[in-house]
């Protein structure tokens, strides 16, 4: 890297104090027009896709839209529905469709240019949380100092003889007389299972991949996953409020699992001065994009105040 940055600025050197009598012209490939294409497929929600193309880099769009999609939804080997993508909407929806655990979908999708698309996923299987605990325990910091931090920990089963793919996310929400608040967790992960494993980028610092993880070390065991709250959820609900800490074990498709942390690691190096491009992980065969399966377990924790209806 630093033979070729040295090499960059050498060149750049050399073209600004030498003087010359012709005009030196880069060109570069336009780009864009590809088909795009996006579903995250979860049980109990709507079946939401989304069209469009890409555009080339000078571009201010972010997409353009497709005025001729049409897409074909196959679930199970069987043509379940086809429709004209309506172009004025973000996502399709089509509620008619019900996504299943297991259940093998394949999207297909063309346009008026001619350009074809394809993915495929697999629903998987949502891994039941089967006890949820927590404890009020002393701990150091991110400066070092000792705080109090609620320890909570997650038992799952991880399936044997399978690669499984997950993700821990947590809410809160609060309640009073005034109304509901929702917000994310952020929680410490200090549990083994985060740590980074191949690799995934050359510069990964304290990158957060979202509370994602895979099974490595856990395979086929029933686990005890361990996270601290910040201290802020040690200290007791008012008198007349309710906290519910709600904990949700994602499964992802391993397709789904790894766009996520592709682009978790592309965002990260958008910081960075100098570094490889990220490429971001597409399913989509002939175009870009992703279509994945995602299934959801939960179980809550609950405090409530002493005067709370």
């Amino acid at each position: 890297m630093a033979k070729r940055l040295f090499y960059i600025l050498t060149m750049v050197l050399i073209l600004a104090t030498t003087s010359c009598e012709s005009d030196l012209s880069l060109k570069l490939k336009d780009g864009g027009g590809r088909l795009v294409m996006f579903s995250f497929l979860t049980p109990d929600s709507v079946f939401s896709v989304h069209l469009s193309r890409s555009v080339s880099h000078s571009s201010v769009d972010d997409f353009e839209r497709v005025y001729d999609g049409f897409i074909v939804v196959y679930q199970n080997g069987v043509r379940v529905d086809s429709f004209a993508y309506p172009f004025r909407d973000l996502w399709a929806k089509r509620p008619d469709i019900q996504i299943q655990e297991g259940d093998l979908f394949e999207l297909r999708a063309r346009d008026g240019r001619g350009n074809r698309v394809e993915g495929i996923t697999t629903i998987p299987q949502a891994i039941e949380i089967e006890d949820l605990k927590y404890e009020i325990i002393q701990s150091a910091d991110v400066d070092g100092a000792i705080r109090p931090f609620l320890l909570c920990t997650i038992i799952f089963t991880d399936p044997i003889h399978t690669k499984n793919f997950y993700q821990l996310i947590i809410t809160e929400t609060l309640s009073n007389g005034n109304g509901n608040t929702v917000q994310q967790v952020k929680y410490f992960k200090d549990d083994p299972v985060f740590y980074i494993r191949d690799q995934e980028g050359s510069l990964m610092g304290g990158i957060d991949f979202h509370g994602s993880f895979a099974d490595h070390l856990i395979n086929g065991t029933t686990y005890e996953l361990k996270v601290r709250l910040p201290e802020a959820y040690t200290k007791p609900v008012g008198a007349i409020e309710k906290r519910e800490l709600n904990f949700m074990l994602l499964s992802h498709s391993q397709d789904y699992f790894d766009y996520l942390r592709s682009r978790v690691v592309a965002e990260y190096n958008y910081d960075l001065p100098i570094v490889d491009p990220i490429k971001i992980h597409s399913n989509v065969d002939g175009g870009l994009g992703l279509v994945g399966g995602i299934s959801v377990a939960s179980s809550k924790l609950v405090f409530i105040g002493n005067g709370y209806e």
